[in-house]
């Protein structure tokens, strides 16, 4: 065992590093199936449009693995060494399949007549992604965060979310946002809003807010919310 690998004892509660994000990811990747799942290969704004998208969802899933492998494995592999190693290969596989699924998605909009073979192969590429990060996000929520809420303190976690978000830049934070919100229950989804509009000056929580939902959001109209992003 290593010096610092103490279990920290608390009563105190302690928030999940996982829950919010992994929820809005599992959302994110099942739209992302369906649009490809959907897509009319021979409509060239649909193509483009639903590449866009999958382009944007790569980075969104490339900015998660990114500040997961700075901030949260190495902070628990400090404490426990070792114990992320798993976490961090299955990694390793995610961005082979994200460039994969950029090669993939550049050969469909080049295809003429045999889009629909790119297309197939693209939508089934994705679909094995998804059932890899499916589990992949499992084995994080029910294997490393347990490790982490025994050795960590809640500051200590805390600190650990809030360096994660303070280093997302501003267009990928409306991103993730945006999946969030979507994937919440409603109390959830209030409890969130809350928070960031206490947390932030009034003009940067209206400015994120009408970016996430597309236009002008009014403080509290959840029902209008939810029309937006559910």
């Amino acid at each position: 065992m290593n010096a610092h690998s103490k279990p920290i004892a608390s009563t105190e509660e302690k928030e999940d590093l996982y829950y919010a994000v992994h929820k809005g990811l599992r959302l994110a990747n099942a739209r992302m199936l369906i649009a490809l799942g959907q897509l009319n290969p021979f409509d060239d704004d649909a193509v483009a449009s639903t590449m866009r998208q999958l382009s944007d969802h790569i980075a969104m899933g490339m900015s998660h693995l990114t500040h997961e492998n700075l901030e949260v494995h190495t902070a628990v592999d400090q404490r426990l060494p070792g114990a992320s190693d798993h976490a961090g290969e299955d990694h390793e596989h995610h961005v082979a399949a994200f460039d994969e699924l950029r090669v993939l998605a550049s050969e469909l909009v080049a295809a003429d007549e045999e889009r629909p073979i790119w297309l197939r192969r693209l939508y089934q590429r994705f679909a094995l992604f998804v059932a890899d990060d499916f589990k992949h996000m499992h084995e994080e929520e029910t294997g490393i965060m347990p490790q982490i809420e025994e050795h960590f303190s809640a500051d200590e976690i805390t600190g650990i979310r809030e360096r994660i978000v303070h280093a997302v830049a501003p267009e990928m934070m409306v991103l993730f946002t945006r999946a969030m919100l979507g994937a919440a229950s409603r109390p959830e989804r209030i409890g969130m809003v809350d928070g960031m509009r206490a947390g932030m000056p009034e003009g940067v929580f209206l400015g994120l807010m009408a970016a996430v939902v597309g236009h002008p959001w009014q403080s509290g109209d959840w029902m209008e919310l939810e029309a937006a992003l559910c």
